[in-house]
């Protein structure tokens, strides 16, 4: 159980007394489910929704709104726009746990995101010698390949050593789609005094998929009847690819002062490049003839970003009025860097066939073209603490100053943030917290067809969380809401400007959740949540981003057998209501549940075998929807691993 946090406030406090909703998905979670990527992890958390936009293009969203806040370790750089980031779907094996915090976050993103934060956290070396490893087969000829060793490098256990690696290469239940990830980590630690801690590491991952879809596959034919194609059918041919590679170059410093008093300095450089050759469809078949309604975009698309961050602050306890209170202040600096270089294929001509049995020819290129460079430096002073006002009732008040400084403008903003707590009895802690959100935008306002001005909003959270069974069980239940101007209420891909464009309003979500984490008994875990919230275009009074779910159930749970206590069994379900979209005519995916199980047994101390099966009852559904298009999910599907560790 996780039982103190810093990602919400930046204070290491404990997460009961933390003003804001913490979903924590652990190593083991990770393990016995088989949540080998972000995609899979946030599948399987509570009010978090997964849409896949395409193949190598997923978004996350939690109360109505993306989440583009992405940490490692506490640092990262704030995302613009969450359709912009790359490598959304990062391998979860470099991570021991990923804390996702609700609600906007001023203080640990200087863009106050009021959807979630999700912050990875990396496995470290340890001083006892530890290894394990894992191989695994599943359906489609899917292989992954694990290993992870650690230990002190040195007698005296100062300097150690963590080294993590895996690969993964198979096909798809997808037409012509297969992929091939694979990456490895190397951290090194050293106790240099009693009491200096510095660490630095690297990181390299890839990613090669053939097959690869841009946008998914058009739902609607001219007269906005649906259209029905087979789970497996992809339009992309075999020409096109999705490629990316990611060095990460990390540093960190921890000083310990006077008294409680930490000094931490943090650096993290990230250097990415993307390659892609797509097909992109757009419009609505015919409904009368096979030639006509769809027009056809070749593009090779390559891009390098940068993003490098470097971070201070100092964090430790102070004495007032009788009573012992917590604070930190610190800074961060941030440059992002992107260039882009583009090309058009020639026309693919018209659609003469039915669109699953039409398979073009790659097209003639024309020349690059290299798009305007992109720049963003954002520099943050932030602050917060938490002051003891009595035994039971704490006040965590802090603001975050936010220079932003782009190649088109240079904003500033103060966001502040405020949070109570109030323990009721030693299991109940009543909290209520504030924020507000400021966020600049690349998205381009179809009103003024110039870049949308940044958004603006306030965010609030009521809640009560408990602890029973000595902080084994943990619940929470909370009740939010968030406005916010200028909001991008349809972002799609818009090939005039070679950006996304957006109708631009004012949305307010408000909401519910409830959850339940940890040990029912010695052999049973759980963790349950359900949330059902309101989206609503304040303008039109109508539902806003209708394409996302509004209420949403998780239960994980994984059972020792007494009997046989070698033996776990576990079984996960996901339900998400029902969504719709109206880019050209209403498309419709219906309410669904999806049903994963998993058990595994130890065959020694040191082996274990392990079967997963995903969609058990073979659902079929679609995974998003978004201007007119979406594609299916993965049919019913089996995992058999061997995992080994000394």
């Amino acid at each position: 159980m996780l039982k103190n946090s810093s990602s919400a406030t930046k204070l290491n406090i404990e997460a009961k007394e933390t003003p804001q909703t913490i979903n924590v998905v652990t190593r083991q979670q990770i393990e016995d489910f088989g949540l080998t990527s972000t995609r899979d992890v946030l599948s399987n958390t509570p009010g978090v929704t997964v849409t896949g936009l395409e193949t190598n293009r997923t978004t996350y969203t939690a109360r109505g709104f993306d989440i583009s806040n992405i940490l490692v370790d506490g640092i990262g750089i704030p995302q613009v726009d969450s359709y912009n980031y790359n490598n959304s779907d990062a391998d979860s094996y470099f991570y021991d746990r990923i804390e996702i915090v609700k609600g906007a976050d001023a203080l640990t993103n200087a863009l106050g995101d009021p959807g979630a934060t999700i912050n990875y956290i990396r496995k470290r070396p340890t001083k006892e010698f530890q290894a394990n490893a894992g191989v695994s087969y599943g359906s489609w000829d899917t292989q992954r390949y694990e290993a992870d060793i650690s230990g002190s490098l040195t007698q005296d256990g100062r300097v150690r050593g963590r080294l993590v690696g895996y690969e993964k290469v198979g096909d798809s239940y997808l037409d012509r789609y297969s992929e091939e990830k694979n990456g490895f980590q190397g951290i090194l630690e050293a106790d240099v005094t009693d009491t200096t801690n510095i660490s630095a590491g690297y990181s390299k991952t890839r990613q090669y998929a053939n097959g690869s879809q841009w946008g998914a596959l058009p739902l609607v034919n001219s007269k906005g009847e649906p259209l029905n194609y087979s789970r497996n059918y992809n339009y992309a041919p075999s020409w096109t690819y999705y490629d990316w590679e990611i060095d990460n170059y990390f540093a960190n410093i921890e000083q310990n002062l006077w008294g409680d008093w930490k000094l931490r300095l943090g650096y993290n450089l990230k250097k990415s490049e993307v390659k892609d050759k797509m097909l992109y469809l757009n419009g609505s078949p015919s409904a009368t003839d096979n030639t006509s309604g769809i027009s056809l975009l070749p593009e090779i698309y390559n891009q390098k970003f940068k993003e490098t961050t470097a971070n201070a602050d100092i964090q430790g306890t102070f004495n007032l009025l009788g009573q012992q209170h917590e604070a930190n202040i610190g800074y961060n600096w941030s440059k992002y860097n992107a260039q882009s270089v583009y090309s058009y294929g020639s026309s693919l001509g018209v659609i003469t066939t039915d669109l699953p049995s039409w398979t073009p020819e790659e097209p003639t290129w024309g020349d690059f073209t290299y798009a305007d460079p992109e720049e963003r430096i954002m520099k943050s002073v932030y602050g917060a603490t938490r002051l003891h006002l009595g035994e039971d009732l704490k006040f965590i008040l802090g603001a975050n100053y936010t220079e932003i400084e782009t190649l088109d403008y240079k904003k500033n903003k103060v966001s502040p943030y405020a949070g109570i707590t109030y323990n009721f009895t030693p299991e109940y802690t009543g909290y209520m917290s504030y924020t507000s959100i400021f966020r600049p935008q690349t998205v381009i306002d179809l009103s003024t067809k110039q870049t949308a001005v940044p958004v603006e909003g306030e965010s609030y959270e009521v809640g009560v969380k408990s602890s029973w069974l000595d902080g084994a069980l943990t619940g929470n239940i909370a009740i939010f809401r968030t406005d916010e101007d200028n909001f991008a209420l349809n972002p799609l891909w818009d090939p005039l400007y070679n950006k996304y464009s957006s109708p631009i309003g004012t949305i307010r979500s408000q909401g519910v959740e409830v959850g339940l984490t940890g040990k029912l008994t010695d052999n049973l875990d759980l963790v349950f949540g359900f949330s059902t919230f309101s989206l609503k275009n304040m303008e039109s009074g109508e539902r806003g981003r209708p394409n996302i779910p509004t209420q949403t159930l998780n239960v994980l749970a994984s059972y020792t057998v007494p009997q046989i206590p070698k033996l776990k069994v576990g079984a996960s379900i996901k339900w998400q209501d029902d969504i719709h979209d109206t880019s050209y005519s209403t498309v419709k995916q219906d309410a669904y549940t999806l049903l994963n199980v998993m058990a595994s047994y130890d065959l020694n101390e040191h082996v274990m075998f392990q079967v997963n099966g995903n969609n058990l009852t073979n659902e079929k559904y679609l995974t998003g929807l978004s201007g007119g298009q979406g594609y299916y999910g993965a049919p019913a599907n089996y995992t058999v691993a061997v995992k080994f560790k000394y």
